[in-house]
């Protein structure tokens, strides 16, 4: 399987390099870090960096990992660009680095423990493009991570290990196996003040949705400015469906993190903004942890001064009535297309699926 996704990575990363090339005309670093011998790394990891403003200081990296064709969409796509351009955010992409010997004993995996080798050559890649596209800037700035899958889960850890660093997390079909499972991971009060927004499928049958809202839940109720999604019908896939609601959101959190600096460490006031909530039916399906997966079968969205319906259970805060309208448009729906693919299969058949 990690072969596959080796050769879909090297098929995948040349389109995104010609669709970045044509449709924005911007140039694009690459930067190889080569593993040290005391950390868990097989090889040495490789990135891509784009600056879609580059006549301006850059105030934020958006850092997403290959894993996944769908995924790696939002660091080429026109509107993500544009987001991108107008935030003053560059887009790195970077290329998955398996582990000398994964903790989670699959071969090629990375291991989930970032500061055995991942952390220093994220902070590595970084500084190497600042120096590279002459924003040295880069080198310290905040990240925004997105991450699917088994790099869902790797984030998660990531903001458990340096929280002053980010700036927020998307968390797509979040999920991994011991030691490094979403239940495993319990964040300090500084590392549950970053926003994240973590979004689950209802059928699917790897990361479930069970363990992705408990991860959730512990958090939300300490006050964590988190948002949770469920898109009912969706497996283990497609995230690019969102990107609407996952810019708006992100759009507003990056207001509200500004500091009167102009940094991105301004602590989220949760007392202002809205919150969802959803009422859950379990279906006969199992992931595999062997728990049921559940869609979302109502829901809803008040003031944070109201009370949520007594059938319902936590599910978001949202920065803003207008979120809260997309999100609960977007939950509500019983189904979601899975035609992010190039040959046009669902998730169930495509080869750029990840099974």
């Amino acid at each position: 399987m990690v072969f596959r996704r080796r050769l879909l990575f090297l098929a995948c990363i040349s389109a995104v390099a010609l669709r970045v090339g044509a449709q924005t005309h911007l140039q694009e670093f690459a930067t190889t870090v080569v593993a040290r011998a005391d950390e868990n790394l097989a090889e040495s990891c490789t990135f891509k960096m784009t600056v879609p403003a580059p006549d301006k200081p850059v105030r934020a990296v958006w850092l997403t990992y290959d894993r996944g064709f769908d995924i790696m969409k939002y660091y080429d796509d026109p509107t993500v660009v544009t987001f991108a351009q107008r935030h003053e955010i560059a887009l790195v992409l970077a290329h998955q680095c398996p582990a000398k010997d994964p903790p989670t004993r699959e071969t090629g995996e990375m291991d989930m423990d970032v500061s055995r080798g991942v952390a220093r050559s994220i902070d590595a890649a970084l500084d190497d493009f600042g120096k590279q596209s002459g924003h040295p800037e880069i080198a310290s700035a905040k990240l925004i991570v997105l991450g699917f899958s088994g790099m869902g889960a790797m984030f998660a850890q990531y903001v458990k290990y340096k929280p002053s660093r980010v700036l927020a997390a998307i968390l797509a079909n979040p999920g991994q196996g011991v030691p490094y499972g979403m239940e495993t991971v319990n964040l300090s009060d500084q590392a549950s003040a970053v926003p994240q927004f973590i979004i689950v499928g209802a059928i699917d049958s790897r990361g479930g949705t069970q363990r992705p809202y408990e991860y959730f839940h512990r958090h939300w109720v300490r006050g964590a400015p988190w948002a949770f999604l469920v898109q009912n019908g969706i497996p283990h896939c497609c995230v690019i469906n969102l990107k609407a609601l996952i810019l708006d959101w992100l759009d507003e959190v990056i207001q509200k993190r500004k500091s009167s600096s102009g940094s991105f460490d301004a602590k989220i006031d949760t007392h202002r903004g809205w919150t969802g909530s959803i009422r859950t039916c379990s279906s006969e399906r199992t992931d595999s942890f062997k728990e049921h997966l559940w869609n979302a079968c109502a829901a809803s969205i008040k003031s944070v001064r109201s009370k949520s319906p007594a059938d319902e259970i936590p599910a978001a805060w949202l920065p803003s009535r207008r979120v809260a309208v997309e999100w609960l448009a977007f939950i509500k729906q019983k189904e979601h297309p899975e035609d992010s693919f190039p040959d046009g299969l669902d998730a169930a058949h495509s080869k750029f699926a990840i099974h």
